[in-house]
C-alpha cells in the first residue's frame, strides 16, 4: 500500500513539473495563483493565471468548491464530511438498497446517465454497481484475494441495468439489498469538468487542474504554448511519453495505482464486472478528450475491454484518443494523437500506432 501511494506522489510531481516548465514568460498582466487540497481521497492541485489577486483567489475558491460539492455527493464512505453523516447521495442510495427510491441531485443524475451510456456502449465493461466487488477485494481496506464462491456471490449484486432511475422524480433505486453504487470511476472526472466550468464563468482562460492523475488543461499556457502532460511508466518511476494539449482532459488508469501483491501475483482495483477479477489486458490506459468525465469513464472502460475491443470502441467516439500500455510492454496509440505525442524511448517499450 505504501508503495502504491508513493508512486502516486511521483506521478503527481512529474505531471506538475511538465505542466509548469516553460511558464516563466507570462502574458503581460497575468499573475499565477496556485492551491492544493486533499479531496476525493487524492491531492487536487489547481493553478490559474488571472489579472489580479481578487480574481485569482476567487477562481481557486470556486474550483475547489466544485470538487468538494461533488465529493460530498458521490463519496460512499463519507470520508470528507464527518459533521453531516449519511447525507451524500451515494450513501443514501446505498443505505436504501432494496428498500425505497432516494431523491438525488441533478449532478448525480447526470453522472449516472452518462455512466449508463458508456455501460451500454461497452457491453457492461463499465458498471457503477461494482461496489460489492470492490469491498470484497478490500480496496477500501484489508486488501486480499477472495474465494471464487465469494466472487460469484458478489457478482449477483453487480448489474448497472438493475438501477432504477426516475429522471422526472429525480430518484434512484437499487432494487436488491446489498447492491452498492461506486462512482469512483467517474466522480473525479465530473468534478474536474465542474471546476473547469466555474473557471470559465470567471473568465479564466489559462489554467491546469490535476486531480490525482485526472488532468485538465484549460486553454494554453500564458505564453501560448501547449500544456505538456507526462505519461507515467507503469513499471518505473520515469515517463514513457509526453502529451501536448489545450482545452482537453488527459486521464490515466493503471494497475499500479491501487494494488497489492499476493502469491507473486498483482491484483489491482480495475475490476472486470464480468469476472469479478482484475482486468489483465493492460497495464495502463491514458485517454485524451474534451470531457474529463468521459475520459475518466473511458480510461476504466478501455482498460477492462483491452486494446483490441478498446480501439474498436474509440473509433466510434468523437474527439477521443487513447494510449494503451500492454503487459508485453507494447504501446498502442491513436494515430491522430501522433502530432501531440512524444515518446521518451525509456523503459524498453515497443510502439504501434492505430
Amino acid at each position: 500500500m505504501l508503495q502504491s501511494c508513493f508512486k502516486c506522489v511521483i506521478i503527481l510531481v512529474l505531471l506538475l513539473i511538465l505542466c509548469f516548465s516553460g511558464c516563466e514568460q507570462k502574458t503581460a498582466g497575468l499573475q499565477e495563483f496556485s492551491g492544493e487540497r486533499f479531496i476525493m481521497d487524492t491531492l487536487v492541485h489547481i493553478t490559474v493565471f488571472c489579472e489580479d489577486e481578487h480574481q485569482g483567489k476567487k477562481a481557486l475558491d470556486e474550483a475547489f468548491t466544485a470538487f468538494e460539492r461533488i465529493s460530498h455527493l458521490t463519496d460512499r464512505f463519507n470520508y470528507q464530511d464527518k459533521t453531516t453523516p449519511l447525507s451524500g447521495d451515494v450513501i443514501k442510495v446505498n443505505n436504501n438498497a432494496g428498500n425505497s427510491p432516494v431523491r438525488v441531485s441533478d449532478d448525480t443524475l447526470t453522472i449516472l446517465k452518462r455512466s449508463n451510456y458508456f455501460s451500454e456502449l461497452s457491453g457492461g465493461a463499465f458498471d457503477v454497481t461494482i461496489g460489492p466487488l470492490m469491498d470484497l477485494w478490500g480496496f477500501g481496506s484489508n486488501r486480499h484475494e477472495p474465494e471464487q464462491e465469494e466472487i460469484n456471490e458478489a457478482l449477483t449484486l453487480v448489474d448497472y441495468e438493475k438501477i432504477k432511475i426516475d429522471y422526472e422524480q429525480g430518484t434512484v433505486f437499487l432494487p436488491k439489498s446489498g447492491m452498492l453504487l461506486d462512482l469512483g470511476g467517474v466522480a473525479k472526472g465530473y468534478a474536474t469538468d465542474q471546476a473547469v466550468s466555474a473557471l470559465r464563468k470567471l473568465d479564466v482562460n489559462h489554467a491546469i487542474i490535476n486531480a490525482g492523475g485526472n488532468v485538465y488543461a484549460l486553454g494554453t499556457k500564458p505564453d501560448g504554448a501547449l500544456w505538456r502532460v507526462g505519461v507515467q511508466d507503469p513499471r518505473g518511476d520515469g515517463l514513457i511519453a509526453i502529451i501536448s494539449v489545450q482545452d482537453a482532459a488527459v486521464v490515466t488508469s493503471g494497475d499500479y495505482q491501487r494494488y497489492f501483491i499476493q502469491g507473486g501475483a498483482r491484483y489491482h482495483h480495475i475490476l472486470d464486472p464480468a469476472t469479478g477479477r482484475s482486468a489483465r489486458d493492460a497495464m495502463q490506459v491514458t485517454v485524451v478528450g474534451d470531457s474529463a468525465m468521459d475520459a475518466d469513464i473511458l480510461s476504466t472502460t478501455l482498460f477492462v475491454l483491452g486494446s483490441e475491443k478498446g480501439f474498436d470502441m474509440v473509433t466510434r467516439l468523437e474527439n477521443t484518443e487513447v494510449v494503451f500500455v500492454r503487459p508485453d510492454k507494447q504501446i498502442l496509440y491513436s494515430d491522430t494523437l501522433s502530432k501531440n505525442l512524444t515518446f521518451t524511448g525509456d523503459g524498453g517499450y515497443q510502439l504501434d500506432a492505430k
